[in-house]
């Protein structure tokens, strides 16, 4: 008796583990050239495991809408689905030019300095344990030794959440925006000029690139805190880089 009890609770339990959804990858920020780039990338990659039986891709949107592009859900922060890992696209609060001009990346919500964390964290809540942020960085501070740990208190923030790998890439932020002040006019041209003193080995790299680079990152993660600056992102297509590594 007992022993035909045990095997029906182990035929219910199979049942309960087949019926149990797929964690699936979060493309949070999927705006503009960068942010398109890794969600075809993501979406790619994942039909490529099996059609069909690849992880689920879900892209953070404002509220859960139909896409019509297979294999993708659009969820909202308060409803996301289990999660594996997420990639974070971050953007500047004052751009208003991050977006597409078309119009195709409407529905997605925009990840910058204000919501990052939160996001985040509402993204290890649903069970992501590996994180890749993307966070470009003006040419002009990446000179030097300082920009290779974390840069400000959103990613010192991030590097504190329960995650088994953390991963920034600083790709190179276009300088100056149509919609820009006179003083951030003059600055940008200022600093356009301070470019050419720059190594020419610092160059930035096409959406899509990016997009192949942060999916390896993501695939080779080690565990911990590791910091990709813009000369180093292009390795991560090759042999492996030597990043920097910081402390969990």
């Amino acid at each position: 008796m007992n022993l035909n009890h045990a095997l029906a609770q182990g035929l219910q339990s199979g049942r309960t583990d087949s019926v149990r959804p797929q964690a699936g990858v979060l493309v949070a920020g999927a705006i503009g050239r960068i942010g398109e780039a890794l969600l075809n990338r993501v979406l790619a990659d994942e039909a490529g495991r099996g059609g069909v039986g690849g992880r689920p891709v879900i892209a953070l949107a404002a509220s859960p809408m139909a896409m019509g592009m297979r294999g993708l859900t659009l969820a909202s922060m308060e409803a996301l689905p289990p999660l594996d890992a997420a990639f974070l696209i971050l953007n500047d609060s004052a751009d208003a030019e991050a977006r597409s001009f078309y119009g195709r990346d409407a529905p997605f919500v925009q990840v910058d300095e204000l919501n990052c964390v939160h996001v985040a964290r509402r993204a290890v809540e649903s069970g992501a344990r590996r994180l890749v942020l993307i966070a470009p960085m003006a040419a002009w501070r990446q000179i030097g030794k300082f920009h290779t740990g974390l840069a400000d208190s959103v990613e010192l923030e991030l590097a504190r959440l329960p995650l088994d790998s953390l991963v920034v890439l600083r790709p190179v932020r276009n300088s100056g925006r149509r919609g820009a002040s006179l003083v951030e006019r003059f600055v940008s041209v200022y600093l356009s000029v301070q470019l050419l003193m720059l190594p020419r080995t610092l160059e930035a790299i096409t959406s899509e690139k990016l997009a192949r680079c942060a999916a390896a990152a993501m695939r080779n993660a080690r565990p911990g805190v590791t910091v990709f600056p813009a000369d180093a992102i292009p390795g991560l297509l090759e042999t492996p880089a030597a990043p920097v590594q910081c402390a969990p």
